[in-house]
């Protein structure tokens, strides 16, 4: 009766340092996806900003911009031919900025793929360290159902 007491006790030992260590692995999770997510908020201010400053700059500079330039190129063209050009220089100036606006924030991803990340290698983890299998591949199970659905298809014809 005395050894079944003790592996009883030995077994709420062990779950007790499993709960300790699943705790602390969540702390760490959730500690490093906050990091994660922080430095993806600093990156999108900065592509926001840039953003902000390619309108600001197509809509404070234009009137100022626009007179400038077609004051300054009507003395070699006709005032049409000024107009056009000073139009077409600001249109590349106004998308170049966004452009570099804008792929700053598509290298950037979004918040929901940083998470969906960190849960894959987490469950990647478990998979591998606890369960002592392969990760699972999302591409491969994807491509595995397509094959089946396509010969499902193919002999349902």
């Amino acid at each position: 009766m005395d050894v079944i007491r003790r592996r009883g006790r030995d077994w709420g030992e062990r779950l007790l340092v499993l709960r300790d260590a699943l705790g602390e692995l969540y702390a760490a999770e959730g500690a490093a996806l906050s990091r994660d997510l922080q430095r993806w908020g600093k990156g999108f201010v900065v592509a926001l900003l840039l953003l902000v400053a390619a309108l600001m700059l197509g809509f404070w500079l234009l009137a100022v911009l626009v007179g400038f330039l077609v004051a300054l190129l009507a003395i070699w063209l006709p005032v049409w031919g000024a107009t056009l050009a000073t139009a077409g220089i600001l249109a590349l100036v106004v998308g170049g900025l966004g452009w570099l606006g804008w792929r700053r924030l598509a290298k950037l991803g979004g918040p929901l793929s940083r998470v969906q990340r960190r849960w894959r290698d987490h469950l990647d983890w478990w998979q591998e360290r606890v369960f002592e299998q392969p990760p699972i591949d999302e591409h491969e199970t994807r491509q595995r159902e397509n094959e089946r659905n396509a010969s499902g298809t193919r002999d349902a014809h």
